[in-house]
Formats: structure tokens, sequence, C-alpha cells
């Protein structure tokens, strides 16, 4: 249509130009002292006194009884008809020239705000508006305008304050708030940017201009807007460069009083002047209170000590034992966002003496700087420090102490006995306490030089307490026996805590049995892991099962992958955990044809691992028996686990295909090595043929190639072992020519 008008328009001026040259009359009809005015009239727009969006779009035409119509004008005027100001249309200057037939308008709608009918969090606003359009033939005469009113309706948009985050409302001298904002045009759902914002702070004054922290300010914002209008900075892009629509910092230029309370509100604009209206203290006003911050939040990690976590510059320090030899591989991160800080630069040393003197730091200061260089001690106490700044000179310290503790690693076996039993069951569903130590200490004594008076740590004799690192560090093997009770010294020893649940100044017990291994301990380790126990035990928060040690560790945040970091998987290179007894998931959850039921997933009996070539796994151990059954002791005709309905379920699996399919995985690690399977009650069980115990190969590959690179090497290299079920149950000739084989490995066993 527009380009239809243009074109006639065109061709209508050329033959007038023609014609005013050629003759007198023209092309009107009439004498020109006669010439009658042109007619308009409205052909689509909003119906008269209509309520409608603050986009509006008219549709009008217009004839000339005499001649032709030149082009139109219009003006839109605030308010009706009858009630709108004349002189808004009074005056060429007032009208706007248009050839074309429709047009949209963007009018305002910002007045009489009021809480939306539908949803009170949102404020709605209107204004009445009047239409006109007029049309003017080639000799200027105009017509009798034509009118149409509508009030036009907008939502208010609406801001949150994110930042500072969390819920403490006291904050430091310097800071940074930021928020989002959203305009909804007609409803929630359909939102946009809003236009533009401003904001205000001030301390907290009662309405004679005296500081009252308890004055309900906010309220009184609501009730008397006009009385802060002075405070409020200019309305500024939501979209401007360098973010300056979507935070501020304060106290830079300005000064914010210590233990002075203050507010913080946001308000946003939309393109058709709406503005937020309401003021809630959950959204678009901070109440806060100044105060000297203590400093950053400060997370220290490392892969063997675990995380701890710093607040202020008082120095509180953690201590941890460790064996000579032993890597340490230092990471952090901090946060000031709890009181709007933020984070300017960090620096680290070892055995700082002067703080202010900034060679003692092994960096200069940097935002950058969040890991240490690996640093390996053999002796002494060594303390290692971080430091990290805000932007308003608060600083955290981060102290971490470590003492080298001798590891002569001079004695043969220690046995750690933490399989607390009472007496014997007749229906040997348990062994009784007697009968499970005699069994140990029998296999133990085939071990060179392995005395029960001295190599024997009872845990339940020391309160479920692990054994100290000074004792593991006099042995080159263990053997550590466990069961699912929660006061295992097994639990708290392989217990991870993800980085994401590091509590601050947190002393947690550091997994020796990792340093043990990573120094070139061997270790055996074997139990009841039916429902808890085993490898399990290292979630802090029981999952569902099967279970990711790297993405299930924590149950609620995915971006956390610190599990990496846990024994199962770092050390005994297991990625996937999973049980025939526990709390599996359900439904969907599950791979399609995978039912979870005792009935199918029991054990039969185990069978030896055949698919792995390495050299160095199960290959390296011909004597292994091939096939593993239940000791007929446990099977006899009045035993509880005597076929067929006697369902052995006191085992753990590792890495099982049909969890790894499910969650594409698309292989275990390639440290994994199968040990044993397990043969299942019903062939068609998930767990048929799946992993239940381990060769442990990494730290035997480690320090071999060591010696071959000509490094110092004083431990025998070897493998360690694992066993997700517990052996006493399995027959004892099996089990003792395994015992051997391992024995033999570690160059202990008494020929």
């Amino acid at each position: 249509m527009r380009r239809l008008l243009l074109s006639f328009t065109a061709v209508a001026a050329a033959v007038s130009l023609a014609l005013l040259g050629g003759c007198s009359e023209g092309v009107f009809t009439g004498d020109r002292d006669t010439n009658d005015a042109p007619e308009i009239w409205l052909s689509s727009g909003p119906v008269e006194g209509d309520t409608t969006g603050y986009q509006v779009h008219f549709y009008w035409s217009g004839w000339d009884p005499d001649g032709q119509i030149d082009y139109f004008e219009f003006v839109v005027a605030e308010g009706d008809p009858t009630g709108f100001t004349p002189a808004d249309t009074a005056g060429l200057d007032k009208w706007t020239r248009t050839s074309v037939h429709d047009s949209t308008f963007r009018v305002p709608a910002d007045a009489n705000p009021r809480p939306w009918e539908v949803n009170e969090l949102y404020t709605r606003y209107d204004k009445t508006h009047t239409f006109f359009i007029r049309a003017v033939d080639l000799e200027g005469k105009r017509s009798v305008p034509a009118d149409r009113s509508f009030t036009a309706w907008t939502l208010a948009p609406t801001a949150m304050i994110d930042r500072p985050v969390g819920a403490v409302r006291t904050y430091s001298t310097v800071i940074t708030f930021g928020w989002t904002a959203s305009d909804p045009i007609d409803s929630p759902s359909n939102s946009q940017d809003p236009d533009s914002i401003r904001y205000l702070y001030t301390q907290i004054l009662n309405k004679e201009g005296i500081y009252d922290p308890y004055f309900p300010i906010i309220a009184d914002m609501n009730e008397n807007p006009e009385d802060y209008e002075d405070l409020w900075g200019p309305w500024i892009h939501y979209r401007a460069a360098g973010d300056s629509g979507r935070e501020t910092l304060l106290g830079d230029d300005e000064i914010l009083e210590i233990r002075r309370s203050y507010v913080f509100a946001v308000q946003a604009k939309d393109d058709a002047g709406a503005v937020t209206a309401l003021f809630d203290g959950t959204r678009n006003a901070r109440k806060f209170g100044v105060s000297p911050a203590t400093g950053p939040l400060l997370n220290v990690n490392e892969p063997f000590l675990g995380g701890f976590q710093f607040l202020g510059p008082f120095m509180n320090y953690v201590t941890s034992d460790l064996p000579p030899g032993v890597e340490l591989n230092f990471r952090w991160d901090a946060s000031a966002d709890h009181y709007g800080g933020e984070i300017m630069s960090y620096r680290y040393g070892w055995d700082i003496q002067q703080l202010d003197d900034p060679s003692q730091w092994a960096v200069s200061a940097s935002p950058f700087i969040k890991t240490a260089a690996p640093q390996t001690f053999y002796s002494g106490v060594h303390r290692f420090l971080v430091e990290v700044v805000d932007n308003g000179r608060r600083i955290t310290y981060g102290k971490v102490e470590v003492s080298i503790v001798p590891f002569s690693m001079e004695r043969n076996l220690l046995w750690v006995d933490d399989y607390k039993l009472g007496a014997p069951i007749p229906s040997k569903m348990e062994p009784g306490e007697a009968e499970h130590d005699t069994f140990w200490v029998n296999i133990c004594r085939r071990a060179q030089e392995f005395y029960p008076d001295r190599d024997v740590y009872d845990v339940s004799s020391a309160n479920a307490t692990p054994p100290d690192i000074r004792l593991i560090g006099q042995y080159a093997n263990i053997i550590w026996t466990y069961n699912p009770a929660t006061t295992t010294a097994w639990r708290r020893i392989i217990k991870f805590t993800p980085e994401s649940q590091v509590g601050q100044s947190a002393q947690l017990t550091v997994n020796y049995m990792a340093l043990f291994i990573a120094k070139g301990g061997h270790v055996m380790t074997s139990g009841r892991a039916d429902r808890a126990g085993g490898l399990y035990d290292a979630f802090i928060t029981p999952p569902l099962l099967p279970a990711s040690f790297k993405f299930d560790m924590t149950g609620y945040d995915g971006d956390d992958t610190s599990g990496v970091n846990s024994m199962p998987y770092r050390d005994y290179c297991v990625s996937v955990v999973d049980k025939i007894s526990a709390q599996f998931h359900t439904g969907d959850e599950l791979p399609s044809g995978i039912l979870r039921s005792l009935a199918r997933d029991a054990m039969s009996y185990l069978v030896k691992e055949t698919a792995d070539a390495d050299p160095g796994a199960i290959a390296r151990y011909p004597n292994f028996p091939a096939r593993l059954d239940l000791d007929p002791e446990v099977t006899c005709p009045t035993c509880y686990f005597r076929p067929p309905s006697g369902l052995f379920t006191y085992v753990e699996v590792y890495d099982p295909k049909y969890w790894m399919d499910f969650k594409i995985i698309p292989s275990s690690q390639r440290c994994f090595h199968p040990m044993y399977r397990m043969r299942t009650v019903s062939t068609l069980s998930g767990l048929d043929q799946q992993t239940v115990a381990l060769v442990i190969t990494k730290y035997r590959e480690k320090f071999e190639r060591d010696i071959a690179e000509g490094r110092p090497v004083d431990i025998l290299p070897a493998n360690s072992f694992h066993f997700g079920f517990p052996l006493w149950f399995f027959d004892r000739t099996k089990t003792a020519a395994i015992m051997e084989e391992i024995f033999r490995e570690w160059q202990i066993l008494e020929e």
C-alpha cells in the first residue's frame, strides 16, 4: 500500500507541474477560489475508548472531491477528546507530515501506577491518548481531523539485586552491587530488556532526616516515593558499555561509614516510560550494614590433603603429617561476593618469615595465580601460605603446615582389623570375632616376620580411631579388612569431601592410605560391602546407585568434579560403583531392560578375569584360581547362604558395563584392571560378569618408570589388590592360594 501511494503521489506531482506550466486551470474541477477540503477517515485501529498496548497500529485513508491528496498530518495528544490540551494540536509545528496510509505508534504508558490485579508483584501503568489525522490537498487545504481516543497500558519492568550473593547483609566499605532487570510487555512470560535503570543509596534516615537504622525505609519508599526522588542517580541505558547498566561499585568514589546501615535500590524503566514502582527488600531494595570485613573467603585444595577454607588475616592454619617424598600440588580460589567485594590478587610461598618482603614470596601478586608449583619435602616442618587481597585491601591468609614423618617401611606386614564382630552365628551369616581373627592371623603368618602381638591394629580396641600415620609409615605392606558399620576407621579414612562442601578451617582426616600407596607401600583391602562399606564409603552423602565418583560425589553441584581426587577414582582407578543390595535409581533413570532384584543380582560364584591382556595385571598371576566359590562352611544344609535360596549379597561392583553404556562413559580408566568377575544367580542380571575385585597397577608402574629413567627408588615396585567382598566366606584353600601369590608379589612370603 505504501509503495503504491508513493508512486501515485510522484506521478501526480509531475502532472501538476506540467499543467501549471501549460494552462491556467490545473487538475482541479472547480475554480481555485471554491476548492473543497479533502476528507479523511480511520479505517483500522483501536476501538474508541479501548485499552490497548503502548504500541498502536493505525490505518487511514482519504480523498479529495475536486483534486488529489498531497499528504497527511498527524498528532498524538495526551488525554481524550474532551480532556486533552488544545495547545497540543495548535500550530503546524505540532503536526507530523507523512505520505503513507498506516503506521505503528509507540506512546507513553506512565500514569496511574497500581498493583496488577493478576499478579501484585508487578505494577500496571496506563495513559489515555487521542490520535488525530488529517489530509492536505495539493492546494494546501486541510481536512477536518479524524480522531480516536484509546488508553495504552503496560507492566512496569522489574529489577532483582543478585549481587552481593548470600543471605548476609553486612558488607565492606567497597561493594559491587549487580542486578538483572526484565520488562514484561503484557505478561511476565512475554518480556524484553528494559530501556534503562537508575539506582539510589542512602543511609537509613527517618522522616526528620535523622539516622535511624530501625526506620522502615523500604515501606516508606513505597508509600512516599516523591520524598526520595532527589536521591536517585541519572537514568543509564540497561545495555550501556562496561556493564554500567547492570552493576555499580560503591565505596570507590563514595565514603561508606563503618557501623552504619544503608539502603540500596534499583528502578528500571521501559520504552513506554513505565518505572518500577514497588520496592521489595528481597528483590530490588536491600538494607545492609557496613563493617570492616575480615576478608575474602579462600578455598585451598591439595589432592592428598583435601580441602580447607580460610577467612581473614588471622593466620589460622591447619596441620597435616606427611611421609617424605610425596609431591604436593596446591591450588586455590577465593570469593568476596558475600560482602560485595572483588578479588584483586593472589600470591603464595613456602616458609615465609616476613610478609612484607616480596623476595620471600614465590610469585608476584596477580589475579591469575591460582596454582602453586609442585613441591616435595623429605624432612622437617614446612608452612605453605596463600595471600588473597580484595579491592578494599582486605586480606585473607590460608596456611597449611605439613610435618614430614619418617617412613622407614622396615616392617613387612600390618593387618588393620576393622571388621568388628560378636559371637559366632550358627547359620554362618557372619563369622564370630575369634574365628575371623584366626582366619586372618593364619593368613598373615605366611608373611615373613609377622608378629600378631605387634603387627595387628584392632580398630574396635582403639575406639574406631584410624591407625596413626607414624604407625603406617613403619610398614611396607598393609591388609585392611572392613565391614559396613558406620563406626569403621575405613569410613573415616576414605571419605572424600568435595571442593564445594569444604568448610571454614576444616580439619579433615587425611587419607593416609592414599599417601601410603603414593609413597610406594602396597595394600590389600577387602570386606563386607552390602549397602554401605567398601569404596562406596568415599561419598560424603550416600548417593543412589550406580554412582560415579567424578559426577555424583556431590548431589547438588553438577559442576563439582573434584571426586576425581578421591581414593577410589585416583588410586584404585574405579569410575562407577554399584552393589547388589542398595538404594537404586528407578524408572527412566535406569537403562531399558534392567531390573534390580536380589533374585537376579545375587552372587553365585566368581571367575578370574581373562580379557585383560596387560602383562602387569591379572596375567601376572597364573596361579590365581580360575573360579572362586563360597566355602562349604557357609553353604552347609543349615547355613544362611545355602543355594538356591541363600542369596549372597556382601559384594561391591565396579564399572558395571550396563551403566557405563547408559551414561555414555566411553571406557574405564586405563589403569582399571579387573581381577575377578561375578556370576549372578540369573544370567539376565545386569551385574553378571561384572568386576568385583581389582589389581591396582598404577603405582607399581610409576616406580618402574622412575627406575628406568634413573631416578632413585628405595621401595619395591609391586601391585596392590582390592576385593569388593570379604574373603572369609570363600573357599579357604583357594583364598589361601590367592594370598600366597600376593605375598609373593610383595616378596614377603615365607617359603
